[in-house]
């Protein structure tokens, strides 16, 4: 119960701070970070939601695309806060729906929704600017000391404690958790103000600009975020009163391209080679893919499973899934030549993929193929005996 009670104590001096905010100087006019005692106190909340987070398991597991992530990030920021001694790094979230945001210390989440959406890396050095830039300008703490925003910080922190509490007695639900981080990405990401999200906008665009990326690249990546209704998760335009919609930033976008084009020291930057961009979020994709499956959005898994079948072609699990996702989205036919097709596509690369045999062996069963399907299923026994489901496709192979 300790970090209960410390949690508690953060709470109680974050919030008796005094209303009237002080003048918040961006990072390159400072000298250290956290500068006072309140703004050490919300770097402490959200270390707490961090760790646990990271904490959850198999929740985070990209230490690949973490590192693509920071080299992206370093190229963007140069030496711009070496003086600080922070660097910005990142967690990754295995999490279909679109979103990212920025803890005030420098790290920044991303679900893997989000990066496998993207279709190169200067879009997705889009969003990735965006969140480094409420960072630069501590937007996290200049929000916390407005006082209109104070009382709904406070119910959030009551709610990341009992979350946390959860996992500390060990009956922890996944969905708690995944709300609580949707909490904090609704106070530090879609509670900004409309100022606020402005500056990190055109903000983001100089940090492409430094990377040598195009800033045209950030509108796609920008029109991509409304996606996020069809994920299941709020709609970003409408989430806060005085958040700015997404239409209206996109547009705030094309007016800074434009007008950073009329002049003389304009330079075009770059639109990465796409299959470079997937080669370095590979397991994103097929993580992704995954997880679309098991919810039942198969046309989203086929895109990331393309994606990541144009840099490994010869990979059986990413044909396996293909398959999956066709089988799972029309399992009673009547077309089932696309999953079988896939199926082989798996064992073609591995001829011991139990499980792509037995998946072959259910599909010629629905059609009433049984030499074919006899002989899936007898496969895979041979390969698999001890399987928890093995007396069940021995009952399978009495009935063909």
């Amino acid at each position: 119960m300790k970090w209960l009670i410390a949690i508690a104590a953060v709470g109680a001096l974050l919030f008796s701070m005094p209303a009237a905010a002080a003048k918040v100087q961006t990072m390159d006019k400072i000298t250290k970070l956290p500068e006072k005692q309140d703004e050490s106190n919300l770097w402490e909340r959200a270390s707490s939601h961090e760790n646990r987070l990271r904490n959850v398991g198999t929740l985070v597991s990209h230490p690949q695309i973490e590192q693509y992530l920071e080299s992206l990030a370093d190229r963007m920021l140069g030496d711009y806060i070496d003086h600080l001694g922070i660097d910005v790094d990142f967690v990754v979230v295995e999490e279909a729906n679109l979103s990212a945001w920025a803890y005030p210390y420098g790290t920044i989440g991303i679900q893997t929704g989000l990066i496998v959406r993207m279709d190169n890396e200067a879009q997705l050095a889009a969003i990735v600017a965006h969140e480094i830039s409420h960072f630069l300008q501590r937007h996290t703490y200049r929000e916390m000391l407005d006082k209109g925003k104070q009382s709904f910080l406070g119910k959030g922190l009551g709610f990341l404690a009992a979350a946390a509490l959860t996992k500390e007695t060990g009956t922890f639900d996944p969905n708690v958790m995944d709300f609580a981080g949707d909490l904090w990405m609704n106070l530090a990401t879609s509670g900004y103000s409309k100022k606020n999200e402005y500056v990190a906008d055109e903000e983001g665009l100089m940090l492409m600009a430094n990377a040598g990326l195009s800033r045209d690249e950030a509108i796609p990546a920008f029109h991509a975020l409304a996606e996020n209704k069809e994920y299941g998760a709020g709609d970003p335009r409408k989430m806060w009163s005085s958040h700015p919609r997404l239409e209206d930033r996109i547009k705030n976008l094309q007016k800074e391209i434009k007008r950073e084009k009329r002049r003389k020291t304009y330079v075009a930057g770059e639109i990465p080679d796409p299959l470079i961009y997937y080669r370095a979020i590979a397991s994103a994709l097929i993580v992704n893919a995954k997880l679309d499956i098991e919810e039942g959005q198969f046309g989203r898994a086929r895109d990331a499973l393309e994606k990541y079948l144009m840099v490994h072609p010869v990979d059986p699990q990413a044909h396996f899934l293909m398959a999956e996702a066709y089988r799972r989205e029309s399992p009673l036919g009547p077309d089932f030549a696309e999953c079988t097709n896939s199926y082989y596509e798996a064992l073609e690369h591995d001829s011991d993929y139990a499980d792509a045999h037995k998946e072959l062996g259910m599909t010629y069963r629905q059609q009433h193929k049984n030499v074919e399907a006899r002989a899936a299923f007898e496969r895979y026994l041979a390969l698999a005996a001890d399987a928890p489901d093995s007396g069940i496709i021995r009952g399978y192979l009495e009935t063909l």
